[in-house]
């Protein structure tokens, strides 16, 4: 295949170009703040099991704290209705019977009361668990949007460069002769890179010196054909050496 020393440059430019785009989208890929993220799942997953079982408990609590309260108001509401009836009763059965009951009921109350206190403890113990676990999650969940706002800044400052060399990549290819550049994008597939320099005799595709014999089949080749390393086959550009 033949191109012009010209297109032989561009093919450099475009190759670090497509470096510098792998280089910028594994560095995306390895944000520390994505490592961060990941590391913070498991902190925030146990945060989250821990805050659901101490709420769980609380509302355990709170609903036989209702329970009874609820039992406590039926008590009084038959301690008035029976405190109303023997207050007009007249027949001292009936007076009996109703004594009997209040006395009853006043037993039931202090039951129900008494386990409402205990209640109470078991209802403010499980409250100041359900803010500890409360406090514990908006902490490592504050930590997770701090790490995950990071990230979007990072990657936004990332894919602005990366569309900038992307656009730049797009202008490059479009002035490559077509067969060189299908070439290119053949072994840039294959290899990972597609074209390197020849610098002296070291070939910078696989960071090797040729040998005499290769280096001087190179050398006689013409300007306008395009060569291969021998070590790794991506096309080699002859480039001057820095004074």
């Amino acid at each position: 295949m033949k191109a012009s020393p010209r297109q032989q440059r561009l093919l450099l430019d475009l190759q670090d170009l497509d470096t510098l785009i792998a280089q910028q989208l594994r560095k995306r890929k390895m944000l520390p703040q994505r490592a961060a993220l990941a590391g913070l799942a498991g902190e925030l997953t146990a945060a989250k099991q821990d805050f659901m079982a101490a709420q769980r408990e609380l509302d355990a609590h709170t609903a036989e704290f209702d329970r009874i309260a609820s039992d406590v108001d039926l008590v009084a509401q038959r301690v008035k209705r029976d405190e109303e009836k023997l207050a007009v009763s007249t027949a001292p059965k009936e007076a009996q019977a109703l004594t009997a009951e209040l006395e009853q009921l006043a037993a039931r109350n202090g039951v129900l009361e008494e386990k409402q206190l205990e209640i109470m403890e078991l209802q403010e113990a499980a409250q100041t668990a359900f803010a500890a676990a409360t406090a514990v999650l908006e902490g490592v969940d504050g930590r997770r949007a701090e790490f995950q706002c990071e990230l979007d800044e990072a990657e936004a400052a990332i894919n602005r460069e990366l569309a900038i060399n992307k656009k730049e990549r797009e202008g490059l290819s479009a002035e490559l002769q077509r067969d060189l550049y299908t070439l290119y994008e053949s072994l840039r597939g294959r290899l990972g890179f597609g074209a390197a320099r020849l610098r002296g005799n070291i070939s910078e595709a696989s960071n090797m010196a040729l040998a005499p014999a290769e280096l001087a089949d190179i050398r006689a080749a013409g300007p306008d054909e395009v060569i291969f390393c021998p070590g790794t086959g991506a096309i080699l550009v002859q480039v001057e050496e820095a004074a």
